[in-house]
Formats: C-alpha cells, sequence, structure tokens
C-alpha cells in the first residue's frame, strides 16, 4: 500500500546538514543521529515536532565526515547551496522513531544505515558525551515544489529546530509533497535500522 499523505503540516523546521538532507530526499537513507545544538537549552536536544521541514545548513560538513564512497553525493549538496541570504527546502519528513542512545555499540552498528564516517559518528557521540545521541528514523516526503525563502536572523546558529514565518504558495492544507520512498521500500529500509536497536 502506498503512503497517502499529499500536503505538509505546520511551519516546524529541523536544521540538518545539506549532505544530510539530499541523502534523505533521494533514499539513500531513513535515518540521522542527532545532540543539541550550542544554542539549545543545556546544550539537550529535545524531539519538539512530530514532522518538520528538512533545513539544509552548509556548515560543519567536509570530505572527513561523509565515507569515502560518499564523497559526490557531499560535492552535489554543496554545489546546491543557494545565493546568500536565502534557503530552498525541498523535503518535509514526519518521525517514525525517535530513540535515545546512552550506549556506543548501538551507534556504530548503524554503519551500514547511513552516509557519515565513523569518525564523524564518534565526534558526536563524544561531544557531551553524558547526555544521549538520538536516532531519528524519518518517513521522508519531497515537495512538489521547492520552498524558496529568505534567510532570516531568527534561523540562524547552532539550534535544531526554527519555525518559518510562512510558506510561500502554500494553502490552508499545507504544500504537496509525495514521498521519496513507498511503502514498501521505506518499510525494508527502516527495517533494517530498527534491527541494530
Amino acid at each position: 500500500m502506498q503512503a497517502t499523505l499529499t500536503q505538509t503540516e505546520g511551519l516546524a523546521a529541523f536544521k540538518e546538514w545539506a549532505v544530510s538532507c539530499k541523502a534523505l530526499g533521494e533514499g539513500q537513507q531513513v535515518m540521522i543521529f542527532r545532540k543539541g545544538g550550542i544554542k539549545e537549552h543545556d546544550h539537550v536536544f529535545k524531539m519538539e515536532h512530530p514532522h518538520f521541514f528538512l533545513y539544509p545548513t552548509f556548515e560543519h560538513q567536509d570530505g572527513a565526515s561523509i565515507k569515502a564512497d560518499q564523497q559526490v553525493l557531499l560535492q552535489t549538496a554543496l554545489a546546491e547551496k543557494p545565493d546568500l541570504g536565502k534557503v530552498e527546502i525541498r523535503y518535509w519528513a514526519k518521525v517514525d522513531e525517535a530513540l535515545p542512545l546512552n550506549d556506543m555499540a548501538p551507534v556504530l552498528a548503524q554503519d551500514a544505515n547511513h552516509i557519515y564516517s565513523e569518525a564523524s559518528v564518534r565526534s558526536r557521540w563524544e561531544w557531551q558525551s553524558s547526555k544521549p545521541l538520538w536516532l531519528l528514523l524519518l518517513r521522508v516526503y519531497k515537495l512538489k515544489e521547492p520552498l524558496r525563502l529568505d534567510g532570516l536572523e531568527d534561523y540562524t546558529g547552532c539550534k535544531s529546530w526554527i519555525d518559518l514565518v510562512s510558506l510561500p504558495g502554500s494553502t490552508a492544507e499545507g504544500l504537496a509533497c509525495e514521498p521519496v520512498l513507498d511503502d514498501a521500500a521505506y518499510q525494508a529500509m527502516a527495517d533494517k535500522v530498527r534491527a541494530q536497536f
């Protein structure tokens, strides 16, 4: 059975590396890791929204952060950076599962399910090591038309969550979107992630 959702909901956006957004949007992975940003209270990540736009960021990602066989994906993502002061959002996501990981073993066990280098994953784990590293399992949808916005000052800084001021071109029902993976393909990839919990 195919997913039936065709409209986005809400104004929440989640800031994530552009290369991660691209991997999610192309169906190469269905999970990401997250810890709290520097500007978040006590540097603690909180799962504040069940669905959100994927807001691509272009800082802190380089060749060392991504697996060797995913370098082309990284370069393609970085090449799509919009003009200064602009933001382009292509994807929206629903949280299928959010799991705090308190041990390194299950974190490393996810290696086959994402594009990140082991060094990058270890670095995320070790920062604020007394706090969990969250694994978010996401069902991702591609917007029918990219959302092009001005990069407002409120959107800047090392924080996970922002609220978009407006959605140009939206109706009362939201923006049209479609799943990047069909139900069967998504379930197969999600099962591989869950098998390592």
